[in-house]
């Protein structure tokens, strides 16, 4: 599941005080969409062992007992900020202080990693104490989504566009259509349209068949990725009834990854 959350549209020439309202409105509307959307993540919904698992339709047509779970999160320093609910120009992974920022620091005097159970339990405590502690460590209170989910943040991967998708998930997939589209008959075909695509902005046009590169590199793959879609769907075109639903499974498969990609990108 990828979500987009919403993003709200720049201020200026306002009053402060109108500037300030808008600001606390913006986070209270993310923190409710975070809400909705990470809900079957949270403690409270998976208090017993039997609510944690979600029938889900596999690539194999089979359904399988699976348990969601947060696996990454990608947003620049800036945006973490604000979905963790921490002041600005802090570091999201650990508390270290803003004066210290850029410094090194040895080993063994390591600023401790970001406890969001801590910050869960000082939030709902409602006391001066409490409320001066989240200050101290540069916390916002009140709800945070992330501070309901069972696990450790700042240990969640990171995706790095390049190794991770490009040229790690991206590589990947092509090597699969390649394999599929040979043992249907198809790979000619799409080697025919994937030749024919025109140069257009960042596009340039190829003049090798895939099999005829030996290596893909992080550039090459991003430009497929922007019409590989296509290409693929037009090379199973004119199927047979028999052929009609792995192609179609295909297809879905192809279209998943691509807008999962398209909007990592974003």
């Amino acid at each position: 599941m990828v979500a987009l959350l919403p993003i709200p549209i720049n201020i200026r020439n306002i009053p402060q005080t109108q500037l300030d309202e808008q600001r606390r409105a913006n986070e209270e509307v993310l923190n409710e969409v975070l809400r909705w959307v990470l809900q079957p993540l949270t403690r409270k919904h998976t208090r017993n062992a039997e609510s944690r698992y979600y029938n889900v339709l596999s690539g194999d047509g089979n359904f399988r007992r699976c348990t969601p779970v947060l696996a990454a999160t990608l947003a620049d320093c800036e945006e973490y900020s604000h979905l963790h609910h921490l002041e600005r120009h802090v570091w999201f992974l650990c508390e270290c202080l803003i004066n210290e920022l850029g410094d090194y620091n040895a080993p063994d005097e390591q600023h401790p990693q970001r406890d969001h159970n801590l910050y869960r339990t000082l939030s709902d405590a409602y006391t001066k104490e409490a409320a001066a502690e989240l200050s101290s460590r540069h916390v916002h209170k009140g709800f945070n989504v992330f501070r309901h989910i069972p696990c450790i943040m700042s240990n969640l991967l990171k995706p790095d566009l390049l190794h991770t998708m490009q040229i790690g998930m991206l590589d990947h997939l092509q090597k699969w259509i390649f394999h599929f589209l040979k043992m249907h008959g198809r790979l000619d075909k799409y080697n025919a349209i994937c030749s024919s695509v025109p140069a257009y902005h960042d596009l340039t046009p190829k003049n090798k068949s895939y099999e005829e590169v030996s290596q893909w590199n992080g550039k090459e793959m991003k430009e497929n990725s922007q019409y590989l879609l296509g290409v693929v769907t037009q090379s199973l075109r004119g199927r047979s009834p028999s052929q009609h639903p792995i192609f179609n499974c295909a297809i879905e498969c192809k279209q998943a990854f691509l807008e999962f990609y398209l909007y990592a990108r974003y």
